[in-house]
């Protein structure tokens, strides 16, 4: 809601493209979460063509799945929504207006396809894996569901410097890794750990002790583990920052808001020495509004 609000400020044709692609990847995450089912006119979401993929596709992880019926459903939503991306980037026609305004999108910004695949492809590895064992393995999801989101944003945004696409991916770093440690205690009551195995091992800390909850918070090892990985977040957040001179500077301030919420997110779970388990870490309305007016007189009127 947050990040809708700041669209607003955006130029028309900007507004209008961002939030199509918006659009996209929220009916995306709600099919993924299990909260919308979608019609697919000639054909069953159990074809023999939906379930090839799926067979495939888990065998490809080369884990199984322990809740197979919630699993096949949104498999199943999932593939039929991907074919139906296919219809912003042919001459096929989609009476769903999500793709009717995703497809003038597109077009419009020559947006890369693999993009929205990779979108897709994130939301399906979240229906197979509930742990990750390194860094690399967890930064590979995070590029899916995350720095994706930024890649295509700053191709409707407007940019010039090449490296905008670099700063881009690490935005979407840096805002999914801020995501994971805040929801820490959410994730283990769904016995779900995003966190790197092997750091956490580094610090004594095992997964039992992890889906033990908030008793995490007195383990000797967490506030070691938290600063470390705040550190690394904090390296992204800077690449990320330096995008913002790159951008179009009508197009500036919906980033540059969204980062300075996580900057202050951020900023609150390393005062209270990794303390995600007291209350859910967020901003009061007036923090809102007073970043918001902030970002919006600094990056609309100054220079960067």
């Amino acid at each position: 809601a947050n990040f809708y609000h700041s669209f607003k400020y955006l130029p028309q044709e900007v507004r209008q493209s961002i939030c199509a692609y918006y659009a996209f990847c929220r009916r995306a995450d709600d099919i993924a979460d299990g909260d919308y089912t979608d019609l697919f006119p000639g054909g069953s979401e159990n074809s023999s063509e939906s379930k090839g993929y799926r067979t495939e596709i888990e065998r490809i992880m080369g884990k199984p799945v322990l809740e197979r019926g919630a699993y096949d459903d949104k498999m199943s939503q999932l593939f039929y929504y991907r074919k139906k991306l296919s219809t912003a980037y042919t001459t096929v026609t989609s009476t769903d207006p999500i793709f009717i305004a995703l497809k003038d999108t597109v077009e419009k910004f020559r947006i890369p396809r693999s993009l929205l695949d990779d979108m897709i492809s994130g939301m399906e590895d979240d229906l197979h894996r509930d742990r990750f064992g390194t860094f690399e393995d967890l930064y590979e999801y995070c590029y899916k569901v995350a720095s994706t989101v930024g890649l295509v944003c700053i191709e409707i945004y407007g940019y010039n410097a090449p490296e905008a696409k670099d700063e881009a991916e690490a935005w979407g770093i840096y805002m999914q890794l801020i995501n994971i440690l805040r929801d820490v205690l959410e994730d283990s009551a769904r016995g779900r750990i995003y966190l790197p195995l092997d750091e956490l091992r580094r610090y004594g800390i095992s997964e039992q002790d992890v889906l033990a909850g908030s008793s995490l918070l007195r383990h000797p090892g967490w506030a070691g583990f938290c600063r470390n990985y705040i550190k690394r977040a904090k390296s992204y957040g800077r690449t990320a920052r330096s995008l913002l001179g790159h951008l179009d500077r009508q197009s500036r301030y919906s980033p540059a808001a969204m980062m300075a919420f996580y900057d202050s997110i951020l900023k609150k779970i390393d005062k209270n020495d990794g303390d995600v388990f007291s209350e859910r870490v967020q901003l009061s309305k007036p923090e809102k509004i007073g970043l918001a007016a902030w970002v919006y007189f600094r990056y609309r009127f100054l220079p960067i």
